[in-house]
């Protein structure tokens, strides 16, 4: 039985053998390695490829350690890329109708006056006003109607100003939804680099990921 090392990664492993000058078959029996318990992730599947049998293999003390290792790494993998999908096709659903609407309002705001819908009153009513009744000392005084307009170039400014109108909504709504889709945007990008860089820290530091055995249910929201 060999001297025991430990190690946390393949470089280590192959810094004990190249110090000792092992590099023959015989002389793995010189050396024994235990793994750090809290060798990372990915340290431990480079590991696992120099514990399998044949000539470039190496004894391990603690292959436990190792397979929890290796199975927490894959379980790993599953959840981030399930999870990344669940992400990404969350904002997908956002933004896919917020462009079909944005779309639609700048082609309304393209339109000729002719071809937007009227949505006020009748021409004939325009700037009609309504009867009121008020009190003046003892007595009740009663305003008449506000007469509508009168003449044709009257009725077609306010038509006119109908057609503006519109157009300045459409207007606000579509500004709206373009600040709501640059934020999207800029939230499914800044998402997916969170994702990608809390996986690849769960894999690459040292931590007690894979120690032991766990239960890899994994909660999505």
């Amino acid at each position: 039985m060999g001297d025991i090392e430990t190690i946390s990664s393949l470089a280590e492993a192959n810094d004990v053998l190249r110090n000792r000058g092992i590099d023959q078959v015989e002389g793995y029996q010189l050396v024994q390695f235990h793994l750090d318990e809290r060798s990372s992730l990915l340290d431990a599947a480079e590991i696992k490829t120099r514990t399998r049998p044949g000539r470039v293999g190496f004894r391990l003390l603690n292959p436990e350690v190792l397979d929890c290792k290796n199975k927490t790494k894959i379980e790993v993998e599953k959840a981030y890329k399930r999870l990344f999908n669940q992400c990404m096709l969350q904002c997908e659903q956002e933004l896919v109708p917020l462009e079909a609407a944005i779309a639609e309002l700048k082609r309304r705001l393209l339109l000729p006056d002719n071809e937007i819908a009227d949505v006020g009153p009748d021409v004939m009513h325009r700037n009609r006003g309504v009867q009121q009744d008020y009190e003046y000392g003892s007595r009740n005084l009663r305003v008449p109607y506000q007469p509508a307009y009168t003449t044709e170039a009257e009725r077609n400014d306010a038509i006119a100003r109908d057609k503006r109108a519109q157009k300045a909504y459409w207007s606000f709504n579509l500004s709206v939804l373009e600040i709501k889709k640059t934020i999207l945007e800029k939230k499914r990008i800044e998402l997916e680099r969170g994702l990608q860089s809390e996986y690849m820290k769960a894999c690459e530091n040292q931590s007690d990921l894979g120690v032991g055995y766990a239960d890899f249910d994994f909660l999505y929201a």
